[in-house]
């Protein structure tokens, strides 16, 4: 089993160097204390999800090397946290870091980690900056141990992170990665990437030397003896030629399928993320049952929560609430593991206000046959009740209905309208 670098940050970040970070940042122990145990997982989650898309485990491996992450300044880390010029360097350095590790996803991790701890935005930009290093520090160190300071030694150790990322990894954050199956991730994109690669490799080479044999061949039962050797000189290099030339074009197109996916993975990205941003921050809510949630102010819950609290609001058939951070598997009624979260949130809400009764409602877009749109929308809103139940909530206060593609939302001309229009909704049926 691979080593645990979550479990050996922690380790060097002693309750002495917590409480040095939390005089550098100006804020109180506790809420940095929870900032770092949000951020260690949600920085290897940023690693694996690099060295899982096309070039980014290079790219990832070539930052180790040229940055000389082998570990040697964690030795010294409570001195780089005393203060002064060598303090604000390695701070400022390793911001620099962060960002050149997760780009456009930089600022979107920060706020999140800022958010749900409690801490200034600022002070979790200067937090990233002080963990990154220390993160990349323990890969190379552990690499170095091993004698396998390679690519490969590197996707080994980070696909070996999952099960300890699982476990600590904040509500919320796969979904900002654009990452929708923990397990997928690690040695998946260097592998794709050796096996585009590979044909073009192995394979021309003995091409070359066929072509060769049966052009020479060829060449021996058309001329004279004297020039066997001159022609077949000559064809060979003609087969060498062309050999080489369908090699770089085969080499050429695994490069521009690779790009192509990149690009999709990364609009993907910035579509969960832009998602993400549009529920605002996330703020603890305490229930009448005395449950304290963690949910964002523009989210379904907080929605959901007014309304029930609001005796102004009447119940009609008018008034619904979309669920915000619940997916499915594709084409199927099957819940992925991160719709957990905000499930079990409607279900503390539901036990909470036990006198209010709702409908969930399943929509599709009008992509495909309309008849098996709505019964995909009916599974999939009769899956939703099934958890809640599952949860504790009396299956006799809910019920569940699809409706396929009628009722969109947004324009299904457009991949985002489709998305929207894929949806599941709640309504409050009574309270």
């Amino acid at each position: 089993m691979a080593q645990n670098i979550i479990g050996m940050a922690q380790k060097l970040l002693t309750d002495n160097v917590v409480e040095k970070i939390s005089g550098l940042l100006g804020e109180n122990k506790s809420g940095v204390t929870a900032a770092v145990g949000s951020a260690l997982p949600s920085i290897l989650l940023g690693l694996m999800k690099k060295s899982s898309e096309p070039k980014g485990a290079d790219a990832l491996f070539r930052t180790l090397q040229e940055g000389k992450h082998d570990g040697g300044m964690l030795d010294n880390l409570g001195n780089l946290l005393s203060g002064g010029s060598t303090t604000t360097d390695f701070i400022s350095s390793g911001t620099k870091l962060f960002g050149s590790l997760f780009g456009d996803k930089t600022a979107g991790i920060t706020d999140l980690i800022a958010s749900k701890s409690g801490i200034s935005k600022k002070a979790g930009s200067s937090l990233m900056g002080m963990l990154a290093p220390v993160v990349m520090g323990l890969l190379g160190k552990v690499m170095k141990s091993q004698n396998n300071f390679s690519l490969s030694g590197l996707t080994d150790l980070l696909s070996g992170q999952k099960e300890y990322v699982k476990s600590s990894l904040p509500s919320g954050l796969t979904q900002l990665m654009g990452v929708s199956n923990l397990d997928n991730l690690g040695r998946q994109a260097v592998q794709t990437a050796k096996a585009a690669s590979a044909p073009a490799r192995k394979i021309w080479p003995w091409i070359v030397l066929i072509i060769a044999v049966l052009l020479a061949l060829f060449a021996w039962r058309s001329c004279g003896r004297e020039d066997l050797a001159k022609k077949a000189s000559e064809t060979a290099k003609q087969a060498a030629t062309v050999a080489q030339e369908a090699a770089d074009k085969a080499v050429g197109t695994a490069k521009e399928a690779a790009t192509a996916v990149q690009g999709t993975a990364g609009k993907v990205a910035e579509q969960a993320r832009d998602a993400w941003a549009a529920l605002g921050k996330f703020f603890s809510k305490k229930l009448p049952s005395g449950v304290e949630l963690n949910i964002p102010e523009f989210g379904v819950e907080t929605k959901l929560i007014g309304f029930i609290e609001d005796a102004q609001r009447p119940v009609d058939e008018k008034t619904w609430f979309s669920f915000d951070r619940i997916t499915f598997e594709t084409g199927k009624a099957t819940l992925k593991p991160e719709s957990q979260e905000q499930l079990k949130n409607i279900a503390e809400i539901l036990k909470a206000y036990s006198k209010a009764t709702i409908k969930i409602g399943g929509y599709t877009d009008n992509t495909g046959d309309p008849q098996a749109n709505l019964k995909l929308s009916h599974q999939r809103a009769e899956a939703v009740m099934a958890e809640l139940v599952t949860m504790g909530v009396d299956g006799a206060r809910l019920r569940a209905e699809g409706y396929g593609q009628e009722h969109p939302i947004a324009d299904n001309s457009t991949e985002e309208g489709r998305t929207k229009n894929r949806r599941i909704d709640i309504r409050v049926t009574g309270k």
